[in-house]
């Protein structure tokens, strides 16, 4: 697990008790210091793959992490390992428990389109034309509160005279994914962190399987729950 990596690099692999951050410029290795910390793990330390959480920030990035890991220590011990995007991650999690807030776990997952296309619905609905607000910049708001972890209530009662009805139409949008059993990718990481605040059985049941969690690039990543 260690051929080809230069003496820092082998220090971070074979480090596997408590948190370690791995600080370097781009294209020096940290990625390949993250694949071979994992095979590490699984096949010298005997750490389940099932117990193991890899994230990167695209899908292509993890099908590559996967394949690369799968290369040093073969497809079978890597098959029950989650390796994913935030978002994916949150998805499998809202599927299997997502019912604690009223989801099934068949939820819909809205792209951009259905989105726009549920905001301009509400904005007729509440007779706001779109000459006073854009679809688009209702469509920002509502991220960014939801990336604040800002429910519609919060939004409405510290909302001003600019701002009031782009809260409500966050109300009545969130009120409509609800009613569609439906959730936006923003959503996805929202209810993920309610569900944890929530649900300590649920919160307790994830803390207990992953045992490592490794996550490349994570200055790209932002502090939510």
């Amino acid at each position: 697990m260690l051929e080809g990596l230069n003496e820092m690099q082998k220090k971070a692999v074979l480090h596997t008790k408590g948190p370690l951050l791995v600080l370097a410029g781009a294209g020096s290795g940290k990625t390949k210091v993250l694949t071979h910390r994992i095979a590490h793990l699984i096949n010298d330390e005997n750490v389940s793959p099932w117990s193991i959480l890899a994230i990167t920030f695209t899908n292509k990035s993890a099908k590559e992490m996967k394949e690369r890991i799968s290369g040093l220590i073969g497809d079978a011990k890597t098959r029950n390992m989650w390796v994913s995007t935030f978002h994916s991650m949150c998805v499998r999690i809202l599927r299997r428990d997502g019912e604690a807030l009223g989801y099934s776990k068949s939820f819909t997952i809205y792209d951009t389109t259905d989105q726009k296309a549920l905001i301009k619905d509400i904005m007729k609905l509440k007779n706001i034309s779109e000459k006073s607000f854009k679809v688009n910049d209702v469509l920002s708001y509502i991220s960014s509160k939801k990336n604040q972890l800002i429910l519609p209530d919060e939004a409405i009662a510290t909302s001003n005279f600019r701002t009031k009805n782009m809260a409500e139409i966050y109300s009545t949008y969130q009120y409509k994914l609800k009613e569609n059993d439906a959730c936006d990718f923003d959503d996805l990481l929202l209810n993920t962190c309610l569900l944890f605040q929530n649900n300590p059985d649920v919160l307790e049941y994830y803390q207990k399987k992953f045992k490592y969690i490794l996550i490349d690039e994570y200055q790209d990543s932002a502090t939510r729950c």
